[in-house]
C-alpha cells in the first residue's frame, strides 16, 4: 500500500481547506479519507464555517451534510458505520493486532485488565459516526472526578488492548475523529504543518478557541481572537490522549497530526514564562496544574514517539522539548538538594489545600502520581533523546518515583504505612510555603514523620487490608497504579518491595479484578527487572 495526502483551499475562504488521504493497495483497491479543516494559526478573522459539505468519489456522491464547523476544528466527511470511502467495494476488513506484543513493545502501557466482550464499557463505544459528535468524551472536559478519557491512554484505547471484542478497532477511530470538535488544530499557514515551537517562542493561544486556563505572552503575542460559535472545551489539566492509539493501529496521517496538534496547542496554552518560551516546558507549578503538566508531557512524548524519524523538522522540535522538560526538572530536584519525597512543586492555581497559617502544605498525591506515570511512560518509550538527556531522565524519574514508593512503605516508625497510600490530599511539608525551587523546604525528616502529620498518629506498624475505596480501580488506588508500575519497570530501588506490599494485601484481588470492566487504570509493570 502507498499513501498520499492532498489539500486544497475551499474557494476564496482564507481558513477553510479540504484534505484527502488516499491509499492505493497493491491489488488496485483505493481508499480515501476526506476531511474539512477550519484551523490556521495566524490568519486573521477565525470564525465558524456553516455550510453543506459534500464528497464525491468515482462520480458517486458519498457524503453530504450541513455542518457548522467551529474555528480551529476539523472533521472527516464520513457518517454512519463508514470509517473511510472506497472507490470500489469496501473489503470490510476488521483489524486485530497482537496486543500482547503491542504492550511488550512499551509503545503503550501494559494492562492487567481482561475485559469481557459484553462489558458495559465495550457496549457503550460508538458504533457510528456523525461529524463533531461527542463520542465517549466527557461533556465538559474540565469536570472533576473520574473520566474514562483520563489516563495515560483513554479507556476506549485501553479496551483494544484488554478486550477481544471486534467492535473496538472501529470505535477507537470514531473517538479519534471526535477529537476534531476541539479547537486545537492550529496549522501553521507558512508550512501547512503543525507549528514548530522554535518558530513561535512567545505565541500564546488567543481567545475564542475553547482553550481553558491560557497563560500570558511576554511579548503580548497571541493567535487572532476567534468569533462565532465556540469549539468544545479543551482543558490541558484533564485532556486525554487523542489520536495516538488510532495512529498505531491504522498508520493514518490524520491521526498522527491529531497527536501533534494536541501537543502544539498544549504548548501555546502555557504562558511564556513557565514554558520557558520556545522550550516547551510543562511546569507543574503553572496554571496548567500538576496534572496538566503530567498530561501535557505525556502528549508531548507521544508526539515525539510517532513523528517519523525522517521528519526532522517536527521530530527535532518535539525531542528538544522533551529534553528541555527533563533538564528543568532534573536541575531543580536532582542536581541540587531538594525534598526526598519525590514531590514536584504543585500548581499555582490552588497551591495549598490547607488552612493559611496552619504550618502545613497540603496537596493531592494523585496529581503527583499522574506526573510520575507520565515520566515513567516517556522513559519506557525510549524516544531517541541524547544519552546525557536520557541519563537525566532516568535520574529524575528515580527521584520522582519516591512519591509513590514512599507511600507504599512498610511498618517501621520511619515509614508511611502502605495501607493508607490512597488519599485525596496529603501533607507535603511542615510549612505553608516551603522553598520548592531552591529545595530548602523545610521538609519532614522521613516518611514516618509525614504519616504522623497526615493522620495525627504514628505509623501503627501493622499489616493488613488496604484502606479506602478498594472495590473499584477508578479511584485513587487506581490513580497510583501506573506510577508504581513504572517504578517497578525501571528498577527504582524499593519499588518492587512497595509493589509487593500492595499486591500482597488480602483485599488486593478484589481491587485488581474490578478493573476488568474499567481497565484504564489497570497498568502493571511490563517488565520486572
Amino acid at each position: 500500500m502507498s499513501s498520499w495526502v492532498y489539500r486544497k483551499q475551499v474557494g476564496n475562504d482564507a481558513h477553510l481547506v479540504a484534505w484527502l488521504e488516499v491509499r492505493l493497495f497493491a491489488g488496485g483497491a483505493v481508499e480515501v479519507l476526506p476531511w474539512i479543516e477550519n484551523g490556521y494559526l495566524n490568519v486573521p478573522g477565525p470564525t465558524n464555517k456553516s455550510a453543506t459539505y459534500t464528497f464525491t468519489l468515482g462520480g458517486s456522491q458519498r457524503f453530504s451534510m450541513a455542518i457548522d464547523l467551529p474555528n480551529h476544528c476539523r472533521t472527516p466527511l464520513v457518517s454512519g458505520t463508514a470509517l473511510t470511502h472506497w472507490l470500489g467495494t469496501n473489503p470490510g476488513v476488521v483489524v486485530k493486532h497482537d496486543t500482547a506484543y503491542m504492550q511488550a513493545s512499551e509503545l503503550v502501557p501494559s494492562y492487567r485488565g481482561v475485559t469481557p466482550p459484553g462489558a458495559p464499557t465495550v457496549a457503550g463505544l460508538p458504533s457510528t459516526f456523525t461529524p463533531l459528535q461527542q463520542g465517549n468524551y466527557t461533556g465538559t472536559m474540565s469536570s472533576g472526578g473520574y473520566q474514562p478519557a483520563i489516563g495515560l491512554l483513554p479507556e476506549w484505547d485501553v479496551l483494544y488492548l484488554t478486550s477481544t471484542a471486534s467492535t473496538v478497532w472501529a470505535a477507537l477511530q470514531r473517538n479519534a475523529y471526535s477529537a476534531g470538535r476541539y479547537g486545537i488544530h492550529h496549522r501553521d499557514e507558512t508550512t501547512q504543518r503543525p507549528l514548530r515551537f522554535s518558530s513561535y517562542p512567545t505565541t500564546v493561544v488567543g481567545q475564542g478557541a475553547g482553550i481553558t486556563a491560557t497563560g500570558s505572552s511576554i511579548t503580548n503575542t497571541y493567535t487572532p481572537t476567534a468569533t462565532g460559535i465556540s469549539p468544545q472545551q479543551w482543558d490541558c489539566a484533564h485532556h486525554p490522549s487523542v489520536g495516538y492509539m488510532a495512529y498505531l493501529v491504522t498508520g493514518r496521517w490524520y491521526f498522527m497530526e491529531e497527536v501533534q496538534f494536541a501537543a502544539t496547542t498544549n504548548y501555546m496554552n502555557g504562558g511564556t514564562g513557565p514554558r520557558e518560551s520556545g522550550n516547551g516546558v510543562f511546569a507543574s507549578w503553572s496554571a496548567l496544574q500538576t496534572r496538566g503538566a503530567a498530561w501535557g508531557f505525556r502528549t508531548l512524548a507521544q508526539a515525539a514517539c510517532i513523528t517519523p524519524d525522517s521528519d526532522m523538522s517536527l521530530r527535532t522540535e518535539f525531542l528538544n522539548a522533551v529534553t528541555a522538560n527533563v533538564n528543568t526538572f532534573h536541575s531543580t530536584y536532582v542536581a541540587q538538594p531538594n525534598n526526598s519525597f519525590g514531590w514536584v512543586w504543585p500548581d499555582s492555581g490552588d497551591l495549598n489545600y490547607g488552612i493559611a497559617g496552619d504550618g502545613k502544605f497540603i496537596h493531592s498525591p494523585w496529581q503527583q502520581d499522574f506526573h510520575t506515570a507520565a515520566f515513567g511512560y516517556a522513559l519506557a518509550l525510549d524516544l531517541g533523546i541524547t544519552a546525557v538527556a536520557k541519563s537525566k531522565l532516568q535520574a529524575f524519574f528515580a527521584w520522582k518515583a519516591q512519591s509513590i514508593i514512599g507511600r507504599l512503605g512498610g511498618t517501621a516508625s520511619t515509614d508511611y504505612n502502605y495501607r493508607d497510600a490512597s488519599q485525596y490530599t496529603i501533607v507535603f511539608a511542615p510549612s505553608d510555603d516551603p522553598g520548592w525551587t531552591t529545595g530548602t523546604g523545610p521538609w519532614y525528616a522521613n516518611w514516618g514523620a509525614l504519616y504522623q502529620a497526615q493522620f495525627g498518629v504514628p505509623n501503627p506498624g501493622t499489616t493488613g487490608p488496604l484502606n479506602g475505596n478498594t472495590t473499584e480501580l477508578t479511584g485513587h488506588w487506581g490513580n497510583l497504579q501506573p506510577a508504581i508500575a513504572y517504578a517497578v519497570r525501571h528498577g527504582v530501588p524499593g519499588a518492587l518491595a512497595a509493589y509487593n506490599r500492595m499486591t500482597g494485601a488480602s483485599n488486593w484481588p478484589t481491587l485488581r479484578d474490578s478493573a476488568n470492566s474499567d481497565p484504564v487504570w489497570s497498568v502493571q509493570p511490563a517488565v520486572i527487572p
